[in-house]
């Protein structure tokens, strides 16, 4: 958001006594005159960016700037600034690269929690310059605070000190900065006022906090916010997405990610010997939310301008050229990113489905040469898988394939060293030292991934059919009341029921775990198709489950 010049300028201007004169005094005590900070991203003062996320692009930091307490105030100028501030010469500020995007006074503000339009007060903010100002005419006090009986001040022990924030911002961590720690805080040092670096007379200015008749400034401290940018870890197994023998490919990645965190599933392109033109159309798990698609800085495959529908399902993608391209960078080239943002209320181990919508018309995909001959492409789907926190951990723990030649691939997320693949029957399903899952022949069998000493397995089932927990030929009430029963004893810490075998079957919407959900789905099948003879229903129509029997 841009403000327009006026208030950028009022905002920069140093704020005296005299401006901020009110019609009456708040009464404190010598002890409580400390006017507190809080700077927060959520509820903590650290967050951690991966060196995956910096390195797909742009990363912003929602902020939120609390006053847990407060002896009554009625004008506050901040200057903000990401560690020393980097400084230059001219007075002007690098911070590292950072700033912000916008920033305004929290709604609702902590001022004045019953009023959902903040604009009660004066509010300035030069978002790009991390300038905010706020003035007012009389001394204020948290509303919560000055209701409370017998309340005069902000405490930050009280339950409510962190309702309401004083103001919001959205900082912004620019694509490949440096791995490291970005401290963002008050700037407490005096600095020369960017407004007049110009004029060749230099004009000072200070973060200042200041109340009603007082003779002098509010004395003010702050709880930074710290940005750590994680560095490439080469120690780490990386998967490669090459598979042994294939012709030319693309593959969507499988990444992970934390609630209502925003990431990034890259498209690699494989075995291309000349592209002029791609139409493609995503699929997605639809309790994501899609925001757009990010261009590789680095890694990408071909020099050109997309065009592409995000906003819409699926989404698509597309480009034209009059000449083949071959991927700049090689095998493993990034086509573009695919833009998600998880859901808060998501769980650790879901597991949502990213890949290629290929139903057909009217969304052909079409992948051709400068001769607009068709190429024959192979697409693999891709996955994002909630986890919030640094464990190794598998994308998938179970997969269940309907027929021979289906394939899934698996990552080990954050595996130190080198990992090893294995099936417990090849007969069953193989797989490659990338990961890469092949259905083989029908039955179950157990993948296994081997790193420092750790076992992690997933589950595969070859040829049994949906929701047929019981392995008995069709699927009947009692699939659905196996499925139950297990869901219930793990509710209540027990031992489930089921084998690795009949949980891949079981999971039938795929989030990855046996849920109350999973057995109403099976239920409501066996209803449809059983017992009202409804032979067109289709085990997507139910679950919803993009891998599902029936999905486009």
């Amino acid at each position: 958001m841009r403000i327009k010049k006026i208030l950028a300028a009022a905002g920069a201007l140093s704020m005296t006594a005299s401006t901020l004169l009110g019609t009456a005094a708040f009464h404190v005590s010598a002890a409580d005159q400390t006017l507190k900070f809080d700077i927060r991203s959520g509820e903590s003062n650290d967050i951690t960016i991966s060196a995956e996320d910096i390195a797909a692009g742009d990363y912003t930091v929602p902020v939120n700037i609390y006053i847990p307490e407060n002896p009554g105030v009625n004008g506050i100028q901040l200057k903000m600034q990401i560690n020393d501030g980097q400084v230059a010469e001219d007075g002007s500020f690098g911070n590292y690269g950072l700033y912000f995007s916008d920033a305004a006074l929290a709604s609702p503000c902590c001022f004045d929690t019953s009023n959902a339009d903040p604009a009660f007060p004066n509010s300035f903010t030069t978002p790009s310059k991390m300038n905010l100002t706020w003035t007012t005419g009389l001394d204020k006090v948290n509303a919560d605070a000055s209701a409370e009986e017998g309340t005069s001040a902000w405490d930050s022990s009280v339950s409510w000190a962190y309702d309401a924030a004083f103001m919001t911002a959205n900082l912004v961590v620019p694509q490949n900065t440096p791995a490291g720690d970005y401290t963002l805080d008050i700037r407490k040092e005096q600095f020369v006022n960017a407004l007049s670096s110009d004029s060749g007379t230099p004009r000072y200015g200070k973060s200042v906090c200041t109340s009603y008749n007082q003779t002098s400034d509010v004395a003010f401290e702050s709880v930074p916010l710290t940005v750590h940018v994680a560095a490439a870890d080469d120690n780490n197994w990386q998967d490669s997405y090459e598979i042994e023998g294939a012709g030319h490919y693309l593959i969507a990645g499988d990444i992970c990610g934390a609630p209502g965190e925003t990431v990034h599933v890259p498209i690699y392109v494989f075995n291309d010997t000349g592209t002029a033109g791609m139409q493609l159309f995503f699929k997605y798990d639809q309790k994501l939310k899609m925001t757009g698609f990010t261009d590789p800085m680095d890694n990408y495959a071909y020099l050109i301008e997309p065009q592409g529908t995000p906003e819409v399902f699926p989404a698509s993608f597309t480009f034209a050229t009059s000449e083949n391209l071959l991927p700049e960078n090689g095998n493993g080239s990034i086509l573009t990113y695919l833009d998600f943002v998880i859901p808060e209320n998501a769980e650790d181990g879901t597991v949502y489905d990213v890949g290629f919508y290929t139903a057909g018309s009217p969304y052909n995909i079409k992948i051709i040469d400068r001769l607009t001959t068709k190429l024959n492409v192979a697409l693999y789907d891709g996955s994002i898988t909630v986890l919030s926190d640094n464990s190794t951990a598998l994308n998938r723990t179970s997969l269940n394939f309907t027929e021979a030649g289906e394939t899934a691939n698996l990552t080990l997320f954050n595996a130190p060293g080198s990992v090893t693949w294995s099936s417990s029957d090849e007969t069953v399903a193989k797989v490659d030292q990338n990961g890469f899952v092949t259905a083989v022949g029908n039955g179950n069998a157990t993948i296994t991934a081997s790193n420092n000493g750790n076992e992690y397995t997933c589950s595969v089932s070859v040829g049994c059919l949906f929701g047929d927990v019981d392995m008995n030929g069709d699927v009947s009430s009692s699939d659905a009341q196996l499925t139950l029963m297990h869901f219930l004893e793990v509710m209540n810490g027990n031992e489930g029921l089921l084998t690795d075998a009949q949980i891949a079957i079981a999971d039938v919407d795929g989030d990855g775990s046996i849920s109350a959900y999973d057995a109403q789905c099976i239920l409501s099948y066996f209803l449809e198709y059983t017992v009202s003879a409804n032979t067109e229903i289709t085990w997507y129509e139910i679950t919803q489950n993009p891998n599902a029997p029936g999905a486009p």
